[in-house]
This record gives structure tokens, C-alpha cells and sequence, in this order.
């Protein structure tokens, strides 16, 4: 979690400045794209797994990977065969199998 957040249930506001330094950091639009990351630190796919269970986010992961292979060549090319690529990571890590 993001280091401004100092217990569970704090909603304080973040200095503005250390919270982009955070996310400029951290972020990569492949693996880790800024606008999936939760304003607490918290990950899209990990509250996704979360809420779903592992079976019904191995489905999701399925069906976006899908859908980046779909469109790869209309739309942000290689980006996209990339992306395609980390959902299939996701399904594996959920499935705690080694990506190799």
C-alpha cells in the first residue's frame, strides 16, 4: 500500500506531489497501467480476484486476453500482443503456476 496510508479506514487526502511521484514510479501501461491502480494502493485484478474468486478471474483474464489478440493489428499493435500476454500471466499466477 501506498505509504500515506497509515491505518485501515484512513481517507485522509495524500500530498498531491508524493502521490504522482508514486504512481509516475510504478506505473507501466502494460503491466501496471496508472488509471488500474486504486487511490489506497490496491490493484484493480487484486480486488477483481478478490470479489470473483480465482475461477471467475481466470474467466475475465480469458476473455481480455481474447479481445487484445482480437484487435492487436487495428489498434495499438504490439501494445496490445503485450497485454494479451500479461492476462495470460495473470491466469497463471492465479493458478500459482511458474510463467516460464
Amino acid at each position: 500500500m501506498s505509504s500515506y496510508v497509515n491505518r485501515v479506514g484512513d481517507l485522509s487526502i495524500p500530498d498531491e506531489e508524493q502521490t504522482a511521484a508514486e504512481t509516475a514510479d510504478a506505473a507501466n501501461p502494460v503491466t501496471k497501467p496508472s488509471h488500474y491502480q486504486g487511490y489506497a494502493g490496491i490493484e484493480c485484478k487484486e480486488a477483481m480476484e478478490s470479489m470473483l474468486g480465482t475461477d471467475l478471474y481466470i474467466a475475465y483474464m480469458q476473455g481480455c486476453a481474447f479481445k487484445y489478440l482480437w484487435r492487436w493489428k487495428e489498434k495499438n499493435g504490439i501494445e496490445d500482443l503485450q497485454k494479451a500476454r500479461e492476462c495470460i500471466d495473470n491466469m497463471l499466477d492465479a493458478l500459482g503456476c511458474d510463467r516460464s
